[in-house]
This record gives C-alpha cells, structure tokens and sequence, in this order.
C-alpha cells in the first residue's frame, strides 16, 4: 500500500511492504519513494515515526542529486541533452543537434530502448579499455568485464569477473575513472580494509574527492520521454526549452 508524509514541508511518497517472517524492519529509497519494510503494519509506522531525521536527510539528498535520466532529458558528461521523441519509422534512431538528442522511433518503448542501448554500447566501449589499464598497473588481471542495469556503479567477483553499472558512461571521466579502479582494486583486495583503499589510491589518487562527488549522482532509471505523441514533422517541437 502506498501513503504519504510530510517532513519539512516535504510531500514524501511511502510504500509499505509487509514481510512477516522478517524480525528487523528496514528504510529504503527508491528513487525520492520512500520504501518501508516490516512484520505488521504497527512496527512500519513505528520506524517511519523514529526515523524522521534520517528520512529528512536522505529525501534532501535525492532531491539534490544530479538525475541521470528525467523527463524529457538525460545528463551526459558534465552537460544536461533535452531529450525529444518523433514518431516515425520502423527502426528506433537518434539526431543529435546541440544539447538536443532526437529519437525517431515508431512509440516510446522503442525509443526508451535506444536510448538504454546507446547508453550501454558506450559503456561496453569505454570500460573495457580503463580496466585493462588499471588492472595491468597493479599486475592483477580480471576474468571479464559485463555491464548490468543496477543501482550499484560496480561488483567485483572473487573470480576475477567485474560487472559494471550499463551507465556508467553517462558520467564525467574522472568519476568513470574512480568507478573502474575501485573494482579492479578488488582483484588485490576483496574487501574494504585499509590496503584495499591504499590500492585504490595507486590507481586513483584523487579517490576521495571523487567518491564524496560520486554520491551527488543518481543512476534511477526512469522514464525519460512522456506526453503525447510528436507529429511526424514536428520533431523540435517535443523538446523541452533550453
């Protein structure tokens, strides 16, 4: 079920999730929903009431952050592209025109889909060659690189597998860079301890300024083309004022 709370003059959308086998009840986001998952519906508005502070922090943290997808517009690099939608064709395609990036596709669900598979043709691109790059320095190689749609930027595997974020390269190559020696620092360090982080350092001296800017981005998918369908000929008509 879904309700809603207020919180510093915040409208917060709740979704309850009863889960009675559980003993410890727990608080997520997803995306600027707050989810709240318990054994009864007394202990959720228990730990919503206890945890206001924590629920305020977070929500002005999301609501700050840098949305990679938004309506009608994707975040690139360090650059914000207006994301317009023309119905026509068989075949999803794009035009990119300034800070404009047009899709002509036949509906929306084909152009969400282009849209993901520029994303990930890029990353799959990019990726591959920083890691070689990093894993090479510090004399460990990696099994394989995949990419995956994931809320998390990356998952080193004890087999030497790295699976990374497919957007990751949507964000600036500085942040690309802290990403991919985080996981390849894996491959020396399967854990989070102080030689692991000194790893990281040799690859990615800057770490800790990147990893604090890191946070201000938020991977969410969601659905980035709404309204009405665009006439055939009206393609700069569906894209939102600069």
């Amino acid at each position: 079920m879904e309700e809603s709370i207020e919180i510093n003059g915040n409208r917060i959308r709740l979704e309850f999730v009863k889960k009675p086998w559980i003993r410890n009840s727990y608080l997520k986001f997803n995306g600027d929903r707050l989810v709240v998952v318990s054994r009864s519906e007394r202990m959720m508005q228990k730990v919503v009431s206890s945890h206001r502070p924590w629920i305020a922090r977070h929500y002005n943290q999301i609501r700050s952050s840098i949305r990679m997808f938004d309506s009608n517009s994707i975040f690139y690099g360090s650059l914000k592209y207006n994301v317009g939608y023309v119905q026509a064709g068989t075949r999803a395609k794009a035009d990119m025109i300034g800070s404009n990036l047009i899709i002509y596709a036949p509906d929306r669900t084909a152009a969400e889909r282009l849209i993901d598979r520029m994303v990930r043709d890029d990353t799959e691109r990019l990726v591959p060659e920083i890691a070689a790059a990093k894993s090479k320095q510090i004399g460990r190689p990696y099994r394989a690189v995949k990419t995956r749609k994931s809320r998390r930027w990356g998952v080193c595997r004890s087999d030497g597998t790295i699976t990374f974020n497919y957007c990751i390269s949507m964000l600036p190559k500085r942040l690309q860079d802290y990403i991919v020696s985080h996981e390849v620092a894996h491959l020396r360090e399967m854990n989070h301890s102080a030689g692991f982080w000194e790893v990281v350092s040799t690859l990615c001296p800057d770490y800790k300024r990147l990893r604090r800017e890191l946070r201000d981005y938020d991977n969410t998918r969601r659905r980035v083309l709404d309204g009405p369908e665009s006439s055939r000929h009206g393609a700069m008509g569906s894209i939102p004022g600069l």
